[in-house]
């Protein structure tokens, strides 16, 4: 498998996973310390704890303090490389047909540009002494489009056509509406400007690589194209000034989509595979509200409270906080800081206890991958009594306040900003729980951990404080690995990001329930 792409220490513990499916390094032997693997590797005694640790999580060796690492399982060593093989394998084929996508790309924006220029000119006005013509087209026997609504098929929208009726053998449908479904032999009669006749042609076309249906299904698939003009009112502007839409990387939780509009760029969230089962919109529009003005993000040019659409600008020179960049690290624990002190108030709260069995339900019924997961999840429960007779007083929380939503970028001045994006899961809440946030996105080790928690109280944290915000990172690692767990039932793998979220459960677990019972 090529792995050149992957981190030093994932690619350290392949290769110890490697020599123990083999058997040259067998079950109950001792592996070398981390100073003489250091060495073998050429790398530093750090990253080869994480590779001793990402083997530790997943069953393949034994840690233990004061004795060395000791190999447990070649079995689970073999399943963790069958793995790593599958995913690569769905990694390739996920960029040959990126490269698909590109090399179509091209045709695909001459043909869209063909397209809203035959709409464009069917919406010219006629002299008034013309009269509009009409037109008949009928549905080919074996049409991809038969069985579908003229809703569906957005006949409007895609032709600049108006449908005026539908023949079917000896009777005529007047007027049909958005529900009437297409039938083979049908003839659909419908009136426009001339140039709208070839697009209702390609609609009804089997050719899908060259239908303008299927180029803006490939191109617009979660765009709701009945809400563009909304949008473009929000925007003080018309839905032809919207142009230039283009897919951006898709992320953990929604897809998004770069446009123009009257010489600004804007940003077009979509809510991602099953996110309406998760997010309350109404809630998240809620947040919006309660920050607007602060400075912590701009305010959003557009949000649908029903479906989640949301629209911003877009920020030039972008990039996200590095976790491990000091200089970071410190303006956004800063930027937290100031964002908890606001004290804001919300309508709702994120239980986060509560969250862990609601995602779990939305499994409905399937085990979890884990098969320690019963144990593991009551060991976190058991956190409950000591995280509410410790947890600070509620106020509006971020909840996903990781390092990939803090956001610098240049502003017009030329000078470097810091927002804080993706309020989809804020709520009210102990404000240090987006402490533990930060820490397990960053994949931290304790050590981090405590240096991250001094930075935020500017080196005045309590212990019994220390110790809640152990406990919140065991809570949020079980939170994040059940959302996983869910989404890998929809067909979205998080690879050894879940693997880890769970770590931190059960890692924590232990560092808390050691450090309360010595207070």
């Amino acid at each position: 498998m090529a792995n050149e792409a992957l981190p030093q220490y994932m690619r350290i513990a392949m290769n110890i996973a490697s020599r123990i499916a083999r058997g040259e390094i067998r079950e109950t032997q001792r592996l070398s310390g981390r100073s003489i693997l250091s060495s073998e590797f050429n790398v530093s005694p750090e990253t080869v704890r994480k590779a001793l640790r990402l083997l530790a999580d997943m069953g393949i060796v034994q840690v233990k303090e004061g004795s060395g690492t000791v190999v447990v399982s070649a079995d689970k060593a073999r399943q963790y490389l069958e793995s790593l093989n599958a995913r690569q394998e769905q990694t390739d084929l996920r960029n040959r047909l990126r490269d698909l996508f590109k090399e179509q790309s091209n045709l695909e924006r001459q043909m869209l540009d063909i397209a809203n220029n035959l709409i464009a000119a069917s919406a010219s006005p006629l002299p008034s002494d013309q009269s509009l013509p009409n037109y008949e087209v009928v549905v080919p026997e074996g049409s991809d489009k038969v069985g579908m609504s003229i809703g569906d098929l957005r006949f409007w929208q895609c032709t600049g056509a108006t449908l005026v009726a539908i023949r079917r053998g000896q009777n005529l449908l007047i007027s049909p509406g958005p529900y009437a479904e297409l039938q083979a032999g049908d003839v659909l009669v419908y009136v426009g400007a001339p140039g709208c006749k070839q697009a209702v042609e390609q609609l009804l076309s089997n050719r899908a690589e060259k239908s303008l249906y299927r180029i803006q299904e490939q191109i617009l698939t979660a765009i709701h194209m009945k809400e563009l003009a909304v949008i473009a009112k929000a925007l003080d502007a018309k839905l032809g000034d919207i142009t230039d839409i283009t897919s951006m990387t898709k992320g953990m939780t929604n897809r998004s989509y770069l446009f123009s509009c009257k010489g600004k760029r804007y940003i077009l969230r979509i809510p991602g595979e099953g996110t309406d089962n998760i997010i309350d919109r109404a809630q998240e529009a809620e947040v919006y509200r309660a920050i607007a003005g602060t400075g912590l993000c701009d305010d959003v040019a557009y949000m649908n409270p029903k479906n989640g659409l949301k629209v911003t600008r877009f920020l030039e020179g972008v990039r996200n906080c590095d976790p491990y960049r000091d200089t970071d690290v410190r303006q956004a624990m800063d930027l937290l800081r100031r964002f908890h002190g606001l004290r804001l108030q919300v309508g709702h709260t994120f239980n986060l206890l509560e969250h862990i069995e609601f995602y779990e339900s939305l499994r409905e019924g399937a085990p979890s991958v884990h098969p320690d997961y019963e144990e593991t999840k009551a060991h976190v429960l058991s956190l409950r009594d000591y995280i509410y007779a410790h947890r600070g007083e509620f106020c509006l929380t971020h909840i996903d306040a990781v390092p990939d939503n803090f956001l610098f970028h240049t502003r017009e001045d030329g000078t470097e900003g810091l927002q804080l994006t993706d309020w989809e899961y804020a709520g009210m809440q102990d404000p240090h729980v987006d402490i533990a946030m930060f820490c397990i996105y960053s994949l931290y080790d304790r050590e981090q951990v405590d240096q991250l928690i001094d930075l935020y109280f500017e080196g005045t944290c309590d212990r019994e404080t220390r110790v809640k915000i152990y406990c919140y990172i065991a809570a949020c690692g079980l939170l994040w690995s059940n959302w996983c767990e869910y989404k890998h039932g929809l067909g979205v793998d998080f690879g050894e990001y879940a693997q880890r979220q769970y770590g931190y459960a059960k890692e924590y677990y232990a560092i808390a329930r050691e450090e309360i019972q010595s207070l």
